[in-house]
């Protein structure tokens, strides 16, 4: 897509848009922060490593989508996709890891129907092979590489996660988080 200068009350900034986020209850509040205005037909595709936040990051956006505080959210790694009813729509947060990439590998899945009435949280999304919707979000997460107390506890470690619009839809979404300053205090310069 390209750089994009999206305006913001605290200035310009560039697509893709990094922050860096400290905390697994920062990234739970990025998750309910990108749930706003969120519904049926919105597909984000999350990438990076075990540990990087991904599950924190649905865990967030499901709780502020559904209005539950206390809802529930697990991996989906083994059950390949576990849904939560959330008003007008279903939210369907999906691990791809263990599917082998084979287009008959997401018949059973349904993804067709999930990614034009339902909203998708889809973790490896480079199982989708050409299934992969032009109007979506693409955020990558990664453990920083920063010093810690202990080098072995991953989820002490700060995360950068980058945002990645496709189509006009997103990327006006991203501008407004950007205008309501939501995220102000994460982005990285």
């Amino acid at each position: 897509p390209g750089d994009v200068i999206l305006a913001s009350k605290a200035g310009l900034f560039s697509c893709p848009l990094r922050i860096q986020v400290p905390t697994p209850e920062d990234m739970e509040d990025v998750g309910a922060v990108l749930s706003l205005k969120s519904g049926p037909g919105d597909v984000i595709l999350m990438s990076g490593d075990l540990g990087a936040g991904k599950t924190a990051f649905a865990r967030g956006f499901v709780r502020a989508r559904t209005g539950i505080p206390d809802q529930r959210v697990t991996s989906p790694t083994y059950l390949l996709s576990n849904s939560y009813p959330a008003g007008d729509t279903t939210i369907y947060h999906m691990d791809l890891y263990r599917l082998s990439g084979k287009e008959s590998d997401l018949d059973v899945l349904n993804m067709d129907h999930i990614m034009e009435k339902c909203i998708s949280l889809i973790e490896w999304p480079s199982r989708l092979g050409e299934n992969v919707p032009s109007n979506r979000l693409e955020i990558k997460l990664k453990i920083a590489d920063v010093e810690s107390s202990d080098e072995s506890d991953d989820e002490a470690k700060s995360r950068v996660v980058t945002f990645e619009p496709y189509g006009e839809d997103w990327r006006k979404r991203i501008d407004h988080i950007l205008e309501e300053e939501y995220l102000d205090d994460l982005i990285i310069t």
